[in-house]
């Protein structure tokens, strides 16, 4: 995964979810009542971890944003950008292979384990060999930033450290340990926030703080080969030509959809960087984020109805398969909706108190990346892997990949780093959504109109909006700075709260009635 201590990069579907064989090998298809509760409980524990761990990088963005001067954290996250945009790449699919190789094996399990170690250490010596020999100096130049040449290069041993342990969720998961990896993730995300801060706070320079990052991938990497060899403890260890060929066939398409799907994702940062000065890729990057909870609650939600999507979709229940989705849908909406609009109407103050108020101008790309959370209350691609079409999430990807980079460059071009967000939010609308939407009716046989349970989305959409009244009394309160930040947020966020809570049960979106009654009996044993 994405490593970047100040940053909050979000993973592509394909890097996120197994691909459909995948998860048919991995996850029984039958849907009993003992197995669902085993999914739920793991889905619950990976999204606690992936939470914990969100909030550290955010932590991390937010102090680095204080010590460092623009400048300098400018350097620190385009270091990180240009290893992360090309992460997916080096990785080549090779966790997600691990998926459908590990599984039920029993003869080589440690052996299987090895192969994919090697072909990932061997992607990630590649990397670092690219910017010793002058990789650094290229990618310097294309960033106009000449303090990259010398912090790249602090990244020469880093991939070969960092590229192995990226197999561990994937091992783990296809071995069914889900809480080892909760507890590893968040262990993680707190060593590297101890060791990139703590430098930084001492020696107050970027490259102190990418030394930190390698350092504590350096350190975690020992647990993460222990945990996996432990769980994979069956049969030979000794690797083969011909399982690293099968590895190495099986993840290439794979790797392919996740390298294009997160170089997308990371595409607006990239133009910016490479077409404007670094103080305002600086500002740009603080904006251009996505809140990390609906990543990981659209994914959990997921983990959870996917495999009976899947043998629906097997069985010709295509109508039974989509209503799952969509109730899936409804549930995530509940919490997206109100929280888009909280955090469009308290860009100002979010932005203040998590990066100071030297990036005040990060408020408008925030609030403009967060029109697009209303596409985050499904996972499309999840209804193109469940009906074995794959393939799509590549072609669709490729067609974003190009309109995104055609549109931000041109806007870029005319409007400055602010063309980047409108770039990006026209694509993901405009093509996008009208492609999810038109294949999906197709394979589930409906018409485009029945794709998304229009009436209930929008009823939440605009009874969240309603809820905005609450936020009236913060615009009084003209205390200034960090301290007034705060204060507005301490009044907003309860208020606000308070009222949506009200308005879902008014109006018949939310019912209590069951968690009411689940509370009584609990206080009457």
């Amino acid at each position: 995964m994405p490593v970047d201590p100040a940053g909050t990069t979000q993973p592509s579907a394909a890097t996120v979810l197994p691909s459909a064989a995948a998860t048919e090998q991995a996850i029984p298809a039958s849907g009993g009542k003992a197995y669902a509760q085993s999914r739920t409980f793991k889905a619950a524990v990976l999204s606690l971890g992936k939470v914990l761990a969100q909030c550290s990088r955010i932590l991390s963005a937010a102090i680095l944003s204080r010590v460092l001067t623009v400048e300098g954290y400018a350097t620190l996250r385009q270091t990180f950008l240009a290893y992360d945009a090309g992460e997916p790449l080096l990785q080549m699919g090779l966790p997600q292979a691990l998926y459908y190789f590990l599984p039920g094996e029993k003869k080589r399990a440690r052996g299987v384990l090895i192969e994919n170690l090697l072909l990932l250490s061997l992607s990630g010596g590649a990397f670092g060999v690219f910017l010793a020999l002058g990789g650094n100096r290229l990618l310097a130049l294309r960033f106009n930033n000449p303090a990259l040449e010398q912090s790249l290069l602090l990244l020469v041993p880093y991939a070969l450290v960092s590229m192995p342990a990226s197999a561990l969720a994937a091992c783990l998961l296809a071995r069914g340990r889900a809480v080892p990896v909760a507890i590893f993730s968040v262990i993680e995300r707190l060593v590297l926030l101890a060791l990139v801060v703590f430098p930084v706070l001492v020696w107050r320079s970027a490259e102190a703080g990418i030394a930190g990052t390698m350092a504590g991938s350096a350190v975690m990497l020992v647990p993460a080969l222990l945990l996996m060899f432990r769980s994979t403890r069956d049969g030979t260890a000794r690797p083969t030509l011909r399982g690293m060929w099968d590895q190495f066939k099986y993840s290439i398409f794979l790797g392919l959809a996740g390298a294009l799907g997160t170089f997308t994702i990371s595409l607006d940062k990239l133009i910016v960087s490479s077409m404007c000065q670094p103080e305002a890729f600086a500002i740009y990057a603080n904006g251009a984020i996505e809140v990390p909870l609906f990543s990981v609650l659209t994914g959990s939600v997921l983990a959870v109805i996917l495999p009976d999507i899947r043998r629906l979709y097997k069985e010709g229940r295509f109508h039974e398969a989509l209503a799952l989705w969509q109730r899936g849908a409804k549930k995530c909406a509940l919490i997206v909706f109100p929280v888009m609009w909280f955090l469009l109407a308290m860009a100002p103050d979010l932005v203040c108190v998590l990066f100071s108020a030297k990036y005040a101008d990060s408020a408008l790309p925030f609030r403009l990346y967060q029109t697009l959370l209303p596409l985050r209350v499904v996972v499309w691609g999840a209804m193109l892997m469940a009906a074995g079409k794959s393939h799509l999430i590549l072609i669709r990807t490729a067609v974003e990949c190009v309109l995104s980079l055609v549109l931000c460059v041109l806007y870029v071009k005319s409007v400055g780093y602010m063309g980047a967000v409108l770039g990006t939010v026209q694509t993901l609308y405009m093509f996008s959504t009208v492609f999810n939407l038109i294949v999906i009716a197709r394979l589930y046989k409906v018409r485009v109109r029945e794709v998304l349970p229009l009436g209930a989305v929008l009823k939440m959409l605009l009874v969240s909006f309603v809820g905005c009244v609450a936020l009236v009394p913060v615009l009084f309160v003209k205390t200034a700075g960090t301290a007034g930040a705060i204060l507005r947020l301490g009044i907003a966020a309860p208020a606000y709260a308070g009222t949506i809570l009200l308005l879902f049960v008014w109006f018949g979106i939310l019912d209590l009635h069951p968690l009411l009654q689940a509370v009584k009996r609990r206080i009457g044993r």
